[in-house]
């Protein structure tokens, strides 16, 4: 059941394509189908033997005659037969073209076969069947020799004369046998009777010659063919319906292809999509899954919380905080680092909003922006860059608080990145960022730190050491598993294992269960909201 699902996810996701390979398939067989010659098919039947004029027909011969039928159907395929019918008939065409014209059916259970030719011409169809039957007949072991013929003609001929002396001996014995009755005399008598017992002997010659004769003119050849039905000219052509044919066809294929091709795609594709992959891949727990929103991109506020209280995202955050504060055997967690395997999966975004959504519970909290190379934060909640982090790295006598930024949000400060370094990560790694750490404790319940992605450079693990927890950001749908493990790997090096993962830019429509996931977190409240914008 679990497969089938997968199988109809994968459809889910990409019926377009499959949808755009029918319709194209479909499309194409049909214009294609424009340009095809319409076909006409005739047909000759013929019989070998001659057990249908037969009173007694011999089963033997009958199946003798079936085995025939099938070497004559081979036959009419062939060289000698497809070339005196092209030169007969004066085709400007190479006879070897024929074969692909003509077919052959065997009716079963009988001595009849069928020559079909298919043509663009129905004329030339007739044409073609009618002469490839004659041909096989003229050229089959049965076809008589002028010498033959000539015999055949002198047996007509004598049989005739034959039946007429037969008639007249007939006559003439009739006559003697009335002349026999009125005769009085006994000499009379047996002169009549001789007459009449030499004729009865003659009549009976007669009729022994007549008798052999016809036999020899009536004999029954298994190995005969006759025409019992000519070819008539077929004015229907048989591809009349192709066009629909090869459009169903096609569209069939177009299907077939783009859902091997999506199917394909899924099983080579090694992205984390949902938190049964993270599982699976890197054996860690999924914290919380967020939603693909525009707030993640840097042009909007990252307080999506202090915009929507009652989204998915926000309910995802919550989720979020909720994981953390029972995370780590119920260690206290007073610093997170939050990273990720590669540069654009949202960590940046994901500590905003974290930070944001601990300070709604009441909680101090300082976000540092760590990521000395490509700094965000500031852009994010639209502040001055000016001084930050790396001022206070490389000069520690700098005011503190006069460098943290208060925001809207009660309890949150944001300590920016500062000018950018020539060398991050001998600032992070110094002593004086475990003192900066440790002041800034005192200030705060909760530091949340946003660092570079692990496989770019040294600085997220360096600060993995220096920090209570982990929390690995993963863009759902992007991020290879081999990236991730990658990354994992780096921090495993430095004996840290992530907290947990944080899916970002989930999309519900990529599991079974996104769909409730996403209800799931839709308020009431929320709904109404919804309906009301619209």
């Amino acid at each position: 059941m679990d497969e089938l699902q997968q199988y109809l996810s994968i459809f889910k996701k990409w019926w377009w394509l499959i949808l755009l390979g029918i319709l194209l398939g479909g499309a194409t067989g049909y214009i294609t189908s424009q340009f095809e010659p319409m076909l006409y098919q005739a047909k000759v039947t013929l019989i070998v033997g001659n057990f249908v004029q037969s009173a007694n027909p011999n089963s033997t011969e009958l199946a003798t005659s079936q085995k025939l039928a099938q070497s004559y159907a081979e036959i009419i395929k062939r060289e000698p037969i497809l070339r005196a019918t092209v030169e007969t008939l004066g085709l400007d065409t190479h006879w070897a073209t024929l074969q692909s014209l003509v077919s052959v059916n065997l009716i079963p259970d009988t001595q009849l076969f069928e020559i079909r030719v298919t043509y663009g011409d129905p004329y030339t169809a007739k044409a073609l069947a009618d002469e490839l039957a004659h041909q096989l007949i003229l050229q089959s072991p049965t076809t008589i020799n002028s010498e033959q013929e000539q015999q055949v003609e002198f047996i007509k001929t004598e049989l005739g004369e034959l039946q007429r002396n037969i008639t007249t001996i007939r006559q003439e014995i009739r006559d003697k046998e009335d002349a026999l009755d009125l005769e009085v005399t006994a000499e009379g008598v047996r002169q009549q009777q001789e007459e009449i017992d030499f004729l009865q002997a003659r009549l009976g010659s007669l009729q022994s010659t007549y008798a052999s004769m016809l036999t020899f003119s009536q004999d029954n050849k298994v190995n005969n063919l006759t025409i019992i039905e000519p070819a008539a000219i077929p004015f229907a052509p048989i591809n009349s319906d192709h066009a629909q044919r090869n459009a169903l066809a096609a569209a069939v294929f177009g299907l077939i292809l783009t859902a091997g091709v999506a199917y394909l795609v899924e099983y080579f594709d090694d992205t984390l999509k949902s938190t049964d992959d993270v599982e699976r891949a890197l054996n860690l727990p999924t914290l919380a899954a967020v939603s693909y929103m525009k707030s993640m991109k840097p042009d909007y506020s990252a307080a999506v919380v202090s915009q929507d209280l009652f989204s998915p995202e926000v309910e995802a955050y919550r989720t979020l905080r909720t994981n953390i504060q029972f995370s780590n055997n119920n260690a206290d967690l007073n610093t997170l680092l939050i990273t990720s395997s590669t540069n654009g999966e949202g960590k940046s975004m994901t500590a905003s909003n974290l930070a944001v959504i601990m300070a709604q519970a009441n909680k101090r909290v300082i976000l540092i922006d760590a990521d000395m190379r490509r700094p965000v934060a500031h852009k994010i909640f639209k502040t001055s860059n000016r001084l930050g982090l790396s001022n206070l790295l490389v000069n520690p006598n700098l005011d503190l608080d006069h460098i943290l930024i208060q925001r809207k949000v009660s309890n949150l400060k944001i300590l920016p990145s500062g000018p950018i370094p020539p060398n991050p990560a001998e600032l992070l790694s110094s002593a004086q960022m475990g003192y900066l750490l440790d002041r800034l404790q005192q200030q705060a319940d909760m530091i949340i730190i946003d660092s570079p992605p692990l496989l770019a450079v040294t600085d997220a693990s360096i600060l993995a050491t220096q920090v209570a927890g982990t929390l690995f950001v993963i863009e759902a749908g992007r991020t290879h598993s081999r990236t991730c493990q990658r990354a994992v790997a780096v921090l495993a090096h430095v004996g840290i294992s992530p907290l947990g993962v944080i899916l970002n830019k989930f999309e519900p429509t990529q599991t079974r269960d996104g769909y409730a996931y996403y209800n799931y977190y839709s308020s009431p409240y929320h709904r109404v909201q919804s309906d009301q914008k619209r």
